[in-house]
């Protein structure tokens, strides 16, 4: 396919105002749309200059030649399901202003590198940042969503589907328990402080140091907008405060990505696939891998009518296939984000979303004007059922696509109203997008909590999304109750339990009980011969490690589990009651919550294997837990909590200054830096002030 003429979009080095609030937020204003985009990439660069780059490697299949050979397996991947092709694939089906937007941002990256700014990281691993391609934002979108749909979980299905049959599909499905996900909500203006709609939310994501998020403010004479961009990416993408309309996003669990077992042929230099209208040609290249310190890694790349071949290979026993709607449109939904920025309105803000491809999410959108909307925004494919369980063979015709669903759910409320979403399936609708979704625990609760409250602020928004009511561990606890004749030691157990307020505290020492008994449960269900086929999580490799783990999954699924008779033939109640003991025979008094759910941030060098020191607020105590509405997610086996809140923010369109947001760690993205984990402390107890007003901007810089 020849690559279309691209025009000359070449941006020479314009002036802007930068203002760094207390908290080294940047607030960026200048003369035009491309004036503020190349600021936007010239700032993000001074303030993350090593996740820019790490980013950027991971969207090309470059980083085993920073990092050796423990970039392999994401570079291969990163080839072979065709990232940096999609992007810049995606990128030349952009409109010309689009385009013209990305490119200025473009210049600006290039410009700060170029200019030498740079992180510790790099000058470490003594790297030579390159100029980046034209299609680079487009390719870190990417990078940050690519495992963020369904089709891990398919793979797992596939496992346990192997070992179990239908019995546990049923038995171990996510809706069965926590799942860890987002929050958002918006309140009608009746019901606020302010007299208009209030909108908040908060992302769960794994806690990255630096943070996948970065607060800006980005001012032109077309619009002035605060909200979280992922670096590497100009505007903002998911939670924004325009002014006169705001909006939060969650993330919907639609089933969009499909995995298609192929049945591939070599025929010499070819490779060959059966489709569902007979033989097919394989799209085939070889591509190499430059391994630091080692020897280079070539990697066969096919590409089947359905999509690339992420597993196994025409010569393995498996060859899976990604299909999705990114790399079948060649379309990452980049049109959205412009008139994201210019939106004015909820009809602007939901005319915008009309191109958003994925993730699938959740948006909740209200305006000055009191209108409070949820509405689904993305591409989901219109095909089988069967398709969104696990892998499906790839030749059977009722496996195709045929086309998109049209009527996604949308829902509005009244002035009075309210709208909530924690990656649950509100109502049927939403039967036409998945069936797997978040268990409700978080979204009812959340619910009750903005139920009861007919004078919201941001405070008092944000206190909501700081909740920590256990309500996921009803059944075990109920179970616990009806446990009679126990020793002593386990009926102290049992009474502190049943008297405790079922708050996940950090500094609550019957939190921490209830947690070592749940580890006991856990631990027990995990030993039971039916499940020993599904303890080896790295059946399709590490990447899929964590979506593979038996403990998290049985942790999950842990209500139904205890509710079932007898499931995969293990005694429950036994369980329960082995597990009291087994505490009460460990230590009198456990430690409090906190003292096992610590804040673990990673550093991109650490998930590749390689040591970090990465201090900062990294082993502090948390609360929460995987199923409260502040959600830190617990692990199984470890005390750590890695997942959680990885942005907080209460929009107020009364009054956009008092409005709130926050970050786990900071502007910067070296922790030894003032801003690099000063918001922390922010973090853990609520927000910031968000201030955009630029007298008042200006008038705290010259302090």
């Amino acid at each position: 396919m020849p690559v279309p003429q691209q025009p000359d979009l070449t941006v020479s080095r314009p002036s802007y105002e930068v203002i760094r609030d207390a908290y080294g937020i940047p607030h960026l204003r200048a003369a035009s749309v491309p004036d503020l985009a190349f600021a936007q990439g010239y700032e993000t660069v001074r303030d993350r200059a090593w996740q820019l780059e790490i980013e950027r490697l991971r969207g090309e299949g470059r980083v085993a030649a920073l990092v050796g050979a423990s970039g392999v397996e994401w570079d291969v991947f990163a080839l072979r399901s065709r990232l940096d092709e999609t992007a810049r694939r995606a990128y030349d089906a952009l409109s010309e202003q689009t385009r013209g937007w990305v490119a200025a941002y473009v210049a600006g990256v290039d410009a700060a590198y170029a200019d030498g700014l740079s992180a510790p990281e790099l000058w470490e691993r003594r790297a030579a940042v390159r100029p980046w391609s034209p299609w680079t934002p487009l390719s870190i979108f990417l990078v940050q969503h690519i495992l963020f749909g369904s089709y891990p979980s398919k793979l797992w299905r596939r496992m346990v589907h192997d070992a179990l049959g239908d019995e546990g599909l049923t038995l171990l499905r996510t809706e069965a328990g926590a799942d860890s996900g987002s929050n958002a909500f918006g309140v009608g203006g009746a019901r606020t402080v302010g007299g208009a709609p209030i909108v908040a939310g908060d992302p769960h994501r794994v806690f990255e140091a630096p943070n996948v998020y970065a607060q800006v403010h980005l001012a032109c004479p077309s619009f002035d907008v605060a909200g979280y961009a992922f670096p590497g990416v100009p505007g903002v993408q998911h939670f924004a405060h325009a002014g006169e309309v705001a909006w939060a996003v969650t993330n919907a669990s639609a089933d969009y990505q499909d995995l298609y077992d192929e049945r591939l042929e070599r025929r010499g230099e070819e490779v060959w696939a059966s489709g569902p209208d007979g033989e097919e040609p394989v799209r085939r290249s070889v591509e190499r891998v430059d391994v630091r310190d080692g020897q280079p890694v070539d990697v066969e790349v096919l590409v089947t009518e359905r999509g690339p071949v992420i597993l196994g290979g025409p010569d393995e026993d498996t060859a899976i296939s990604l299909c999705t709607p990114t790399f079948v449109d060649g379309d990452l939904g980049f049109e959205a984000l412009l008139p994201l920025l210019h939106a004015r309105s909820v009809t602007d803000v939901e005319a915008a979303l009309e191109h958003w491809v994925e993730p699938v999410n959740n948006v909740v959108v209200a305006d000055r004007a009191g209108t409070l909307v949820h509405r689904v925004a993305g591409r989901v494919p219109d095909r089988s059922v069967a398709n969104r369980v696990m892998p499906v063979p790839a030749d059977e015709p009722e496996n195709r696509w045929h086309g998109t669903v049209s009527d996604l759910p949308r829902f509005t409320a009244a002035s009075d109203g309210r709208l909530v979403t924690a990656n649950d399936r509100i109502d049927d609708s939403y039967d036409r997008i998945s069936s797997d979704f978040a268990a409700p625990y978080r979204a009812d609760r959340l619910g009750a909590l903005v139920q009861g409250t007919d004078r919201l602020d941001a405070p008092g928004a944000v206190a909501a999304l700081m909740d920590v009511q256990q309500t996921q561990g009803t059944q075990l606890l109920t179970l616990i109750e009806e446990q009679d004749d126990l020793d002593e030691a386990p009926a102290w157990v049992r009474e502190r339990l049943l008297a405790w307020d079922r708050r996940m505290s950090g500094d609550s020492v019957d939190a921490g009980l209830f947690v070592a008994v749940r580890q006991q449960v856990v631990d027990r269900i995990c030993a039971a011969p039916a499940l020993a086929p599904l303890l080896d999580p790295l059946r399709f490799g590490a990447l899929y490690a964590p979506w593979c783990s038996l403990p998290a999954r049985v942790a999950s699924a842990l209500p139904r589990l205890l509710a079932a008779e007898r499931p995969f033939g293990i005694d429950v109640v036994a369980v329960v009651r082995d597990a009291l003991a087994a505490v009460a025979a460990d230590s009198p008094l456990p430690r409090t919550w906190g003292d096992r759910h610590r804040f673990r941030p990673w550093h991109a060098l650490e998930t590749f294997g390689l040591p970090h020191e990465l201090g900062g607020p990294a082993g502090e105590p948390l609360g929460g837990d995987s199923d409260c509405v502040r959600c830190t997610g617990w692990w199984p086996g470890t005390e750590t909590a890695t997942r959680g809140s990885v942005a907080r923010y209460a929009w107020d369109l009364a009054d956009r200054d008092a409005s709130l947001w926050v970050v786990p760690l900071g502007a910067h993205g070296d922790l030894d830096h003032a801003n690099g984990a000063d918001q922390f402390d922010a973090w853990t107890t609520g927000a910031v002030p968000l201030t955009t007003d630029w007298a008042t901007l200006e008038r705290e810089q010259q302090r």
